[in-house]
């Protein structure tokens, strides 16, 4: 990082937090299932974990396409 010469560091652009939180709803669609499956599943490990931000719950979009990278990839 650089310093703008005021004191204050600047972030390059690649650096950036990009992320996003994907909603329950959206994942219902997404893996084709419920609410509570979603949460199951989470909780057992077998899909990414939920967040809370507030009272938004729901799972980061990064460990959701990293979760379907992996189930592509051949054993």
């Amino acid at each position: 990082m650089k310093s703008d010469g005021n004191g204050r560091t600047k972030m390059n652009p690649q650096n950036e937090f990009n992320d996003r939180l994907i909603r329950l709803s959206e994942l219902e669609r997404i893996f084709g299932v419920c609410k509570r499956t979603v949460r199951r599943k989470a909780e057992a490990g077998e899909l990414p974990p939920l967040r809370r931000i507030g009272r938004a719950v729901g799972m980061l979009e990064s460990q959701v396409k990293a979760y379907f990278q992996r189930l592509s990839q051949p054993s």
